[in-house]
């Protein structure tokens, strides 16, 4: 433990980036927040992710449709920060990744410098892109994965199109830009194991000074990623959303905390279709990946695990492309998603346990599923306004 040990007093700043088991890591830290005040650690916030706080420090925007911080959401976090004196403190949120170079001095000046350290958690990119596109959509985009992926990987991105992608997943390029603000000896990059997944857990309890198994994963399914049916339902919903104009927080209500939250409710099964990255985007994560890799590799910061475990794999010219019925939707689905909307509304005749029951006859596409969803939404909400 004494090797990982950061000094008494510090301010760790894990910074991400987006799925990178963030978190798990924020769920572990709450849920162990008496037992870190035994051991002279304190976790920054109230809650499990300061979200709405580092969404202000980095001078970026929330969900669409959904809270926006308080004029002192910062500030109060930083009190926080400061008032635990001696104690080592947590402070975690991937919406740091996307500090540009002034905003990452200034938040480590505010924190403080001389106390500062930086932790990044890393995946391979080819399994985090899928899943980064898929959170575009659900923040409203509706645009194809393989219109997305060309956009991502162009020499001139489309305007407004996910501009900060790569500000967050270039993570050689990330980790200097935090070294340069606290120093290459005060930066921590800790490679993901995927076949398990507490050994990150394990790093972080090492890093402050915790008894093994202080922090254990928590059993949520409020963050997984959605297979390729369900998000081929928001991403047709997202169209219709657009075409009818209808006000943000119509989004961030029935959709993201209505339909989606519904959805995964459920645990897919191992046959479900997942999101598949074509060919040649593949070749282009592969080439990219070892870059970064080298790049890391050189860099001086500590790493802490296998860098080519991020190594991507060139595309196998012989897999056979996913036919389009992957994304056609399951009963189970298709009701959930209904489900989801419907209580949303606040309809009393919805009883939660008995409509987890329900079954469509047969199924339906995820554009005739969003359609359903819309001319719902629509209907309630002219009956809102008129009352």
């Amino acid at each position: 433990m004494s090797d990982l040990l950061l000094p008494e007093g510090v301010r760790l700043v894990h910074i991400g980036p987006p799925k990178t088991a963030t978190t798990s890591l924020q769920a572990a830290f709450h849920a162990a927040r008496p037992a870190l005040a035994e051991h002279g650690v304190h976790y920054a916030g109230k809650g499990r992710h300061a979200m709405l706080a580092a969404v202000q420090a980095v001078g970026g925007r929330g969900f669409l449709g959904g809270p926006t911080p308080a004029e002192d959401a910062w500030g109060t976090l930083l009190s926080d920060i400061h008032d635990a004196g001696d104690a080592r403190v947590v402070f975690s949120s991937e919406y740091l990744a996307q500090a540009n170079d002034a905003r990452v001095q200034r938040i480590v000046e505010e924190i403080d410098a001389k106390r500062t350290h930086v932790v990044l958690t890393l995946r391979p990119l080819d399994k985090l892109i899928p899943s980064q596109w898929q959170q575009y959509i659900q923040t409203g985009y509706d645009v194809g994965y393989e219109d997305w992926l060309r956009a991502m990987f162009s020499d001139e991105p489309p305007k407004g199109l996910t501009p900060s992608f790569w500000v967050r997943h270039r993570h050689d390029r990330l980790a200097e830009r935090w070294a340069e603000a606290v120093g290459r000896d005060n930066v921590t990059v800790v490679v993901l194991d995927p076949r398990d997944h507490g050994h990150v857990l394990r790093v972080f309890e090492q890093l402050v000074g915790l008894p093994a198994h202080t922090l254990e994963l928590q059993e949520d399914l409020s963050n997984r990623s959605l297979t390729l049916a369900e998000i081929e339902v928001v991403r047709a919903f997202n169209a219709r959303f657009r075409e009818k104009k209808w006000p943000d927080n119509v989004h961030f209500h029935y959709l993201r905390n209505g339909v989606i939250a519904e959805m995964r409710t459920r645990q897919p099964g191992p046959d479900e279709a997942k999101i598949v990255t074509p060919a040649w985007a593949q070749d282009r994560i592969a080439s990219l990946t070892a870059e970064m890799v080298d790049n890391l590799r050189s860099s001086g910061m500590r790493i802490l695990g296998d860098l080519d475990q991020l190594l991507g794999r060139p595309a196998d010219p012989d897999a056979p492309e996913q036919p389009a019925s992957a994304a056609r939707v399951s009963a189970k689905v298709a009701s959930l998603a209904l489900i989801g909307a419907a209580r949303q509304s606040g309809d009393p005749s919805v009883d939660k346990a008995r409509a987890r029951e329900w079954r469509p006859l047969r199924d339906y596409s995820g554009r005739k599923i969003a359609r359903i969803v819309a001319d719902r939404l629509r209907h309630r909400g002219g009956a809102q306004q008129e009352s």
